[in-house]
């Protein structure tokens, strides 16, 4: 329902433009009381509701000048990475956005009991240097508060305080973007998923002090999901590679539909693969060209992918339009413009998710977030459903509608043959198309129920009580390589094409060794014939003398 209501505000948005003025009064006044109208997403902001600000609608938090289009209205907050609450409207400013931030578990002054922040009387010198790591690999010490722009957040609930001093595997290393390296499990972390707060040499706060990091506990159940299903993904590739084997070395196989499903399974192998590095690669830094790389390239192959499943229904229902068959001098052409379309209408979707990342300076909650907080799109706000769940929904949807027109054909050509006799190849040509038909609904069903099911577990979000039972349909999608194998493989006729084609090569092999035995005995047989002529003709001198003394006469 929140997410409805936002939708709704986004219409009103559209329609009803509004005067943005740079007054206080005016940016309390226009700026939408949601997520989609603030200039930024939650985590790059700071509240300036007390800082000092001035005429042309800028504040001052922390020495950093943020500028009235970095200003906005929040009537939520987070206490954790994914559960918002609302609270009263407060003014936030995107001060990540001007420069690298760092969270702090508890305000600055205040101290963690162990279960939350409380503020203390006690007067000491609160630490403020931490070593830093510059990209150059050279280190130094600086002043958090000169160097970052300190942040008030604690991001999870579970957290491991990391103190080198007290151990040595708790070694960890803060590089100069923020990004914080944690030796002993070799991953680079976000700062979504640490803070930094005060820990004492000894339990006496008397005592020096210093910075250190928490980082969260990185088997969440949602994280071991995504590891669950990286490695079923993984499990799911060989299987796509024998379906693409088996219909590229049967030639009866190699039709329009045969190399539409290969072009399809191309595109989710390439997909899979780099979505589980992306997952399972711990030592992949999230704010890396890598990890953008490993985005935009999966995102293209799972939407080409989406594609081809698309023209494979379009084929059918257009094959379908009428019994007589497929004209085969037309199937080349029909296959370029099918690649053409399904190559290439994904590019434009690329282009537009990188536009929209890289190049525009909306809204977090409306950026794709590739390369910001994951490899992959940011599914916890409205980027998955805008860019990666919408097409796809469109693309469900017209193969639904393909499929019901096909097979109302079907049963409307079964009731005409049913009334009139029919000739024998229109008969044989309906019951390979409506072969065809099932085996492709079935794939469709494969596809269309899991990915229906990812839409609506997106909407249901990963933080609700339901979201338990979607992790069957995850697990699913990320299997249905195997599935598709014992689909499109392992039917009889499939089986049977196979055992043909390895009897077919074993017989020409087994004739090719007997024709080159056969030319070998030849050979040796003419060659023994022209030893033996040429034996006798050596010894006639010796039995016919006298012929060879009356010609020279």
């Amino acid at each position: 329902m929140r997410r409805l209501s936002i939708v709704i505000l986004i219409y009103i948005f559209i329609f009803v433009p509004e005067l943005w003025s740079h007054s206080t009064d005016d940016l309390e006044k226009h700026h939408l009381r949601g997520d989609f109208n603030t200039p930024c997403f939650y985590f790059q902001t700071v509240d300036v509701t007390g800082d000092p600000h001035f005429a042309n609608g800028s504040y001052l938090h922390d020495g950093v000048m943020i500028p009235h289009n970095l200003i906005g209205v929040y009537n939520y907050e987070y206490k954790d990475a994914v559960t918002a609450k609302r609270v009263a409207p407060h003014l936030r400013g995107c001060i990540c956005k001007l420069k690298p931030c760092v969270n702090f578990c508890c305000p600055y002054g205040a101290m963690h009991n162990g279960s939350h922040c409380v503020n203390t009387s006690q007067d000491f010198n609160w630490p403020r240097q931490v070593n830093m790591t510059f990209r150059n690999g050279s280190e130094k010490t600086v002043d958090i508060f000169h160097q970052f722009a300190v942040v008030p957040f604690r991001p999870c609930e579970l957290m491991f305080a990391l103190d080198p001093r007290l151990y040595e595997d708790d070694a960890w290393t803060l590089y100069e973007n923020g990004t914080l390296f944690v030796e002993s499990t070799n991953a680079y972390l976000s700062r979504q998923d640490f803070c930094m707060l005060t820990t004492f040499e000894t339990n006496d706060t008397s005592g020096p002090s210093y910075l250190n990091p928490a980082n969260c506990e990185t088997q969440t159940t949602n994280g071991t999901v995504k590891i669950i299903n990286a490695y079923a993904m993984l499990f799911s590739i060989p299987f796509m590679v024998l379906t693409i084997v088996v219909y590229l070395a049967i030639p009866e196989l190699r039709n329009q539909h045969g190399k539409s499903l290969v072009c399809y399974l191309l595109g989710l192998i390439v997909g899979y693969s780099l979505l589980s590095i992306g997952t399972l690669n711990a030592h992949l830094d999230v704010t890396s060209i890598e990890c953008k790389v490993i985005g935009y390239t999966s995102y293209y192959f799972f939407m080409a992918a989406f594609f081809w499943l698309n023209v494979i229904s379009f084929d059918l229902w257009h094959n379908f339009r009428g019994t007589r068959g497929i004209n085969r001098s037309l199937e080349k052409k029909r296959f370029i413009m099918y690649s053409m379309y399904s190559w290439g209408i994904p590019v434009v979707f690329l282009v537009v998710t990188w536009y929209m990342q890289e190049e525009t300076n909306i809204s977090p909650e409306l950026q794709p977030g590739i390369g910001v907080q994951h490899c992959w799109i940011n599914m916890n706000t409205w980027a998955g459903f805008i860019y990666f769940f919408t097409p796809i929904m469109f693309i469900i949807v017209a193969n639904i509608i393909m499929f019901v027109m096909t097979a109302l054909k079907i049963h409307k050509v079964q009731r005409e043959m049913a009334r009139i006799m029919a000739r024998e190849d229109s008969t044989r040509n309906l019951k390979k198309e409506k072969d065809k038909f099932g085996l492709f609904l079935r794939l469709f069903l494969v596809m269309g129920v899991t990915w229906s099911l990812e839409i609506i577990s997106y909407f249901v979000g990963p933080d609700s009580s339901w979201a338990k039972i979607f992790y069957a349909a995850d697990i699913c999608n990320a299997v249905q390589g195997f599935l598709i194998f014992m689909l499109f493989v392992m039917k009889r006729k499939v089986k049977q094409l196979i055992t043909n084609r390895y009897s077919s090569v074993r017989e020409t092999s087994s004739q090719q060794r007997q024709s080159q035995y056969s030319t070998r005995t030849t050979s040796s047989s003419m060659g023994n014939l022209a030893v033996n002529n040429s034996i006798i003709n050596s010894e006639k001198p010796l039995i016919r003398p006298a012929e060879r003394v009356t010609s020279f006469g």
